[in-house]
């Protein structure tokens, strides 16, 4: 994505071309007042997928002249994972530098939030200029393929005369007992349920297993893709306590089938925003690759 960084003045204008990715906002148009000021590229950087041996991650400044090397001071609100150094500075001939901030300490799936900014005054026109950028960043997980699983959704995909059981890839991070069951649902073993096409579909359900090592959960909820019929809204798979925290303690039936170390049980709260639900009482299951096959042992 192309930002354009604007250096006016009442004469003429120098346009310079930086490039940035997964900028939520552009900066405003920078209008210098003296020779010397610089700015920040962007107000907002969100960058979760940095890989997971990355040790620093670059922050982009410019300024309205580049004939004398600068060195600007700067300063930030990151208490862990994220170092920050105490200047930048812009070589002789160059209209931008780099903020190179040290993420060496960032732990793999962990977000980290804070901002960076120019520590001196007298180096922005404190009225247009963007003098600080917030920060959204993490480490992405290494993902990598156990083969194929079951997956088995008595709600969305159990039909009137089978099981409608799925094969689906199963992911893990690499390090973490964390997973993703890839794909899911379909059109067509919607429709073999008795459910209309339409809704919106999660293409992977990522859960993870608890320190206990037995119980597992997932981030808020999932999509399968189906409509309550008659109000054309979506149907979640909540996790009981992303729901309500009433229901936390519906959270403890979702893990490890007993005598099973191959097959997970899911109880998400079935739930329609706005209208109701129908509890935990439709379970999922997923038998990993190497488990039972699950129309045998359901």
């Amino acid at each position: 994505m192309k930002k354009i960084f604007k250096a006016l003045s009442s004469i003429a204008a120098a346009v310079l071309l930086v490039s940035a990715c997964n900028v939520e906002h552009p900066m405003p148009t920078y209008s210098p007042v003296n020779s010397s000021e610089v700015s920040f590229v962007q107000s907002t950087i969100t960058n979760t997928e940095i890989l997971g041996t990355a040790t620093t991650f670059d922050v982009q400044l410019s300024r309205n002249t580049s004939s004398e090397a600068a060195t600007v001071a700067v300063k930030s609100t990151f208490t862990s994972g994220v170092v920050c150094p105490a200047s930048v500075t812009f070589n002789a001939g160059e209209s931008t530098a780099v903020l190179s901030l040290d993420i060496t300490a960032m732990e793999v799936g962990k977000s980290y939030k804070g901002t960076v900014s120019l520590a001196d005054s007298a180096s922005f026109n404190a009225n247009i200029a963007v003098a600080s950028a917030s920060l959204t960043l993490a480490k992405a997980y290494t993902w990598v393929s156990l083969g194929e699983g079951e997956w088995f959704d008595n709600l969305a995909l159990m039909t009137s005369s089978s099981y409608g059981i799925r094969k689906v890839e199963v992911l893990k991070a690499d390090g973490f007992d964390r997973y993703r069951i890839m794909n899911p649902y379909n059109d067509a073993a919607i429709a073999a349920a008795g459910w209309e096409p339409g809704g919106a579909r999660s293409s992977y359900i990522e859960f993870w297993v608890l320190e206990n090592g037995q119980n597992v959960a997932w981030d808020g909820w999932w999509f399968p893709g189906i409509l309550y019929s008659g109000a054309g809204t979506d149907i979640k798979a909540y996790l009981p306590s992303a729901l309500s925290a009433s229901l936390a303690a519906e959270d403890a039936k979702s893990g490890f089938v007993k005598d099973e170390d191959k097959v997970i049980g899911f109880y998400p709260y079935w739930y329609i925003d706005g209208l109701g639900g129908f509890g935990t009482k439709y379970p999922c299951f997923l038998s990993l690759p190497g488990g039972p096959a699950l129309e045998s042992w359901l």
